[in-house]
C-alpha cells in the first residue's frame, strides 16, 4: 500500500471517530466529553496535511 492510501485510510477512520464523538455528545448527554471531538479534529488535521503534502511531492515528480 502507498503512504497516500495509508494515511487516506487512517483518516476515514478518524473522520468516523468524530462522528461518533458528536454523536455521543447531542444524544447521550455529553458522554465521552468535549476532549475528544477536539482530539480527534486535531489528528483529522494532521493527517489531511500529511496527505495533502503528499498529494503534492507526488504531482511534482510527475511533471
Amino acid at each position: 500500500m502507498s503512504k497516500k492510501t495509508v494515511i487516506l485510510i487512517a483518516y476515514a477512520l478518524t473522520t468516523m471517530f468524530f462522528l461518533r464523538s458528536i454523536y455521543y455528545q447531542i444524544f447521550l448527554e455529553g458522554t465521552g466529553g468535549y476532549g475528544m471531538i477536539i482530539v480527534s479534529a486535531l489528528v483529522m488535521t494532521f493527517l489531511l496535511r500529511l496527505y495533502l503534502k503528499e498529494r503534492a511531492k507526488g504531482a511534482n515528480q510527475t511533471v
